[in-house]
């Protein structure tokens, strides 16, 4: 099979491990944003939460959240799943696309294993623009290497205009000056006069496509608090990084046993980056070799950017041969067996792998149906039903609700009238919200207190899926003052008594 036939089935099946429902939360108060917008311009303060948000409000994820609402009002649910399993798999092809060498089947099937365990990282969240947008990047770059033509003015030209699209649609457009900066750097000492001031200006203009935007030097600042995040530096930013479970790091998240198939193969696989960085560095453009370090650090510094590694490390390593050429070296030279054997046996992994993977696939796709219809919406992870309650039995105007962040989302897209405690924007939170929301799980009478002194007289939470949150139901069940008004398998509601 050609290089090009492998490439396309990598991205079709890509496509197809990411057709699943809708399970993060976060996607609701993105459409949430785009309704707001849509009705009343774009919004200085957060519209959403009662509790208080830093202002001015940024919303990086603009064009992110009116393409998602584009979609959803025209085909539901379903749509919004088809189109990020579509977009998914252009994102793998992408990645893939300028990868001359032939891709060894062997290599093929470890790749689609890899992308089997980490399937449900193929999220509908504006990750999957910030990878669609650095796979134009990964693909134009290397036109900037050559001799000022239309060939380097289109890849210029379509570089500037993504890069403005990304500014608001994801906070991580940064990314786009970062691998920008490695393609030319290392090419520089060896570009004509022309092409190096053709490139210096094409970079200063990169770096300064967030100020074509309403409120472009808060555009600008805005990355800075997503770096915060990712290392710590402030009260705030410890907290997150240590306590919401999605950004943690892989080894944090392996000693508490939470995804642990995921995050043993994502730690294998940055294993294999950095001996293949050490190995083969002089086979790929210097530029890719530095990304796939970027991935690095990005992935182990938190499970959110598992697909930031994922795509690179496909691209540089699973399809370069040199280390399998290694092994049989290794093989040939310390075990008594003839390369016809090795050959056959590589061919029988290679199939039990595929194999495996296939059947593990189709066996998770029952529990995507119910009464033979496919379930776009998870419910175990949304508390479509409990909202739905919610609105039947509306609270008090004088009350206000509690609920834990995954539920907001959903809550301000369902019931736009009602404000939320918490969403999945943190990043518009101070250190002392973080902190107190984080303690109501661990010391409930807190809550309790928190409660009487804020008028909240319902909170909505998870019981199954979320463990932070078990204590304080359980507290809430047992307090004398509040009763379930509702419950499902994943959801309860509980209102304060008036007295």
């Amino acid at each position: 099979m050609k290089s090009v036939h492998f490439k396309i089935l990598f991205a079709i099946c890509v496509a197809l491990f990411a057709f699943f429902p809708l399970t993060d939360s976060d996607i609701w108060w993105h459409l949430a944003s785009a309704r707001d917008f849509l009705e009343n311009g774009l919004a200085q303060k957060d519209p959403f939460c009662w509790t208080p948000s830093k202002s001015p409000w940024i919303n990086v994820h603009l064009f992110f959240q009116l393409t998602l609402y584009g979609v959803f009002h025209v085909a539901g649910a379903w749509g919004l799943v088809a189109f990020k399993a579509v977009l998914w798999g252009v994102v793998a092809l992408l990645w893939l696309l300028p990868m001359k060498r032939k891709i060894c089947p062997v290599h093929f099937a470890i790749g689609i294993a890899f992308a089997f365990l980490f399937r449900y990282g193929f999220e509908c969240r504006p990750i999957l623009a910030t990878l669609l947008f650095l796979g134009v990047f990964w693909n134009l770059l290397p036109h900037l290497e050559k001799n000022i033509s239309v060939k380097w003015v289109f890849s210029a030209v379509s570089m500037l205009a993504v890069e403005w699209m990304w500014v608001r649609t994801q906070g991580l457009f940064p990314l786009g000056f970062v691998l920008a900066f490695f393609a030319i750097a290392f090419s520089f000492p060896k570009l004509s006069a022309s092409v190096k001031v053709g490139n210096g200006i094409f970079f200063a203009l990169l770096l300064l496509t967030p100020l074509a935007h309403e409120q472009g030097m808060l555009l600008w600042n805005y990355p800075i608090e997503l770096l915060n995040r990712l290392i710590g530096g402030t009260p705030s930013s410890q907290i997150f990084s240590q306590q919401i479970a999605e950004n943690r790091a892989p080894t944090t998240l392996l000693l508490t046993g939470e995804n642990t198939v995921a995050m043993i193969a994502l730690l294998f696989g940055i294993v294999i980056s950095a001996l293949a960085i050490l190995r083969y560095r002089r086979l790929a453009e210097p530029f890719r070799v530095a990304w796939l370090v970027v991935g690095i650090f990005l992935a182990a510094t938190a499970e959110r950017n598992l697909t930031l590694f994922f795509f690179p490390f496909t691209a540089m390593v699973l399809m370069h041969s040199g280390m399998l050429l290694d092994l049989r070296r290794w093989i040939y030279k310390n075990v008594s067996i003839s390369k016809e054997k090795f050959a056959k046996a590589l061919q029988i992994f290679t199939v039990l792998l595929l194999t495996f993977v296939v059947g593990t696939f189709a066996r998770s796709l029952p529990a995507y149906f119910e009464k033979g219809t496919f379930k776009a919406i998870s419910e175990e992870r949304i508390p479509v039903a409990a909202v739905k309650f919610m609105g039947e039995h509306p609270m008090p105007k004088d009350s206000k609700l509690f609920n834990d962040d995954r539920s907001g989302g959903y809550l301000e897209w369902a019931l736009p009238n009602v404000k939320t405690f918490a969403d999945g924007r943190f990043i518009l939170k101070d250190s002392s919200f973080l902190a107190n929301y984080l303690n109501f799980a661990e010391n409930p009478e807190d809550f309790f207190a928190f409660a009487d002194s804020n008028l909240v007289f319902r909170a909505l939470l998870p019981i199954r899926y979320i463990p932070l949150w078990i204590p304080l139901a359980n507290a809430l069940e047992k307090n004398t003052d509040w009763t379930c008004i509702y419950q499902d398998e994943s959801y309860a509601i509980w209102d304060k008594l008036r007295k």
